[in-house]
């Protein structure tokens, strides 16, 4: 259940889009504020084909939904991805802290993308016996699609939205100390975000705005191509301010691993749970001379880095 159909997205026939109706929209609006009494208007378009389950993404939905499933009388699965255990609002105010403790009475099972993730849900009161870890899956036929052309000089990629989380001004601070004036090293930015603007002046004060080529929002198979000819993908993920953070791991690591693209991660949530042993190496998210050391080992090591990008493709196919 989603509240609009993404663009390009091929609809299918047990999804419920409130979008589609006026009605169906203000019943999922209000859903969390009637004690489910508008739930009743989402049930109706399952009235002749009632589902086995009900699976909501991401704990306020799951939380502002649970009417739904119990007016079909079928169970509710609930998977968490980040902000939803990590945001202040969600761990510290009342009314969240009431419909997430409905939730974990009443859902039959909590899904969460590693360990770390769980670990944070569990202390919002889930039951450990509810939850369970379940990896996220990369897209296999998508990145069947993808080149694979390596660029010819060394290419290091920080790829995602750019948003406090993602860390990314630790790599652009560690790519300068250790590459500065490196005539055949380039850091790719792409994702695009709220950040660029900030993210470009840090690059010039830093001495390296001639070495950064930025990305836009792309297509999925076109922003993996672009990923996938990097030499090494660094993902400095952290806690934001407002308490925001990765929860599981960014997606873009996994499938970015798939393509053969090794990484260097931070240790922060459930990164270390979904890079490859042998095909990454896992520093502090804020230890922004240890990310330039390892950056500049690997530039002059290429022959470790293609077993690494060997390890990590293997890696995320097997899991």
């Amino acid at each position: 259940m989603g509240g609009v159909l993404a663009d390009g997205a091929m609809r299918e026939p047990w999804w419920l889009v409130p979008s589609d109706r006026w009605d169906l929209r203000i019943a999922s609006e209000w859903t969390g504020r009637t004690r489910g009494l508008s739930s009743r208007w989402l049930a109706g378009p399952f009235s002749e084909r009632p589902p086995a389950a009900v699976h909501a993404h991401y704990g306020p939905v799951a939380a502002e939904h649970q009417h739904l499933a119990r007016r079909l009388d079928r169970p509710l699965v609930a998977s968490f991805y980040g902000y939803d255990a990590t945001k202040s609002v969600y761990r510290q105010e009342r009314r969240w802290r009431r419909l997430y403790g409905a939730l974990f009475r009443n859902a039959a099972a909590i899904i969460t993308e590693g360990p770390a993730m769980a670990s944070r849900v569990e202390s919002l009161g889930c039951p450990a016996d509810k939850l369970r870890v379940v990896r996220i899956a990369a897209d296999q036929e998508g990145l069947e699609r993808v080149r694979r052309d390596k660029a010819e000089h060394f290419l290091a990629v920080a790829a995602g939205r750019l948003i406090e989380k993602k860390g990314f001004d630790t790599a652009v601070r560690a790519f300068a100390r250790a590459l500065r004036g490196e005539r055949d090293a380039r850091l790719l930015i792409t994702g695009g975000g709220e950040l660029e603007p900030e993210l470009r002046r840090l690059a010039a004060a830093e001495g390296i705005t001639d070495q950064v080529v930025w990305g836009s929002r792309l297509p999925f198979v076109e922003f993996m191509g672009s990923i996938a000819r990097s030499h090494i993908g660094l993902y400095p993920s952290r806690t934001a301010a407002s308490g925001d953070s990765e929860g599981g791991a960014p997606v873009t690591l996994i499938e970015a691993q798939w393509l053969g693209v090794p990484s260097l991660v931070s240790d922060h949530d459930d990164l270390p749970f979904v890079a490859a042993p042998k095909g990454s190496e896992v520093l502090p998210a804020l230890d922004v001379e240890r990310w330039a050391e390892a950056l500049r080992a690997l530039y002059l090591d290429p022959a470790r880095l293609d077993v690494m990008a060997r390890e990590a493709e293997r890696f995320a196919r097997e899991n």
